[in-house]
């Protein structure tokens, strides 16, 4: 019982750090293209006004915002297990992207 808890719990907290997380670096990557790029950034790059460049850009600004949204949303989540229970947080049990990209899944 205190596995299922723990996991939930787990679950609870890192959705809790992800979704500001994510709200913010959304509203970053957009910043980041405003800043680099003087219009509005290509929300659907399949669109046959935005060309070849603007779309490939606008897949690596996302991508690295994306990297680094996981990542600070990881830390901060394990940062705020450590906090709340003084132990360190649940194992994953799912495999990761990058051991599913490798095969050793």
């Amino acid at each position: 019982m205190t596995n299922i808890a723990s996991t939930l719990g787990w679950k609870i907290v890192t959705v809790a750090v992800g979704i500001p997380v994510g709200i913010a670096a959304k509203k970053g990557v957009e910043r980041a293209w405003l800043t680099a790029r003087p219009g509005d950034p290509p929300r659907k790059p399949s669109d046959p006004n935005v060309s070849w460049r603007d779309a490939l850009a606008w897949a690596v600004v996302s991508a690295v915002g994306v990297a680094v949204a996981e990542l600070v949303a990881t830390k901060g989540a394990a940062s705020a297990w450590r906090s709340l229970t003084g132990g360190e947080p649940p194992a994953k049990s799912a495999p990761t992207v990058a051991k599913v990209a490798v095969g050793a899944a």
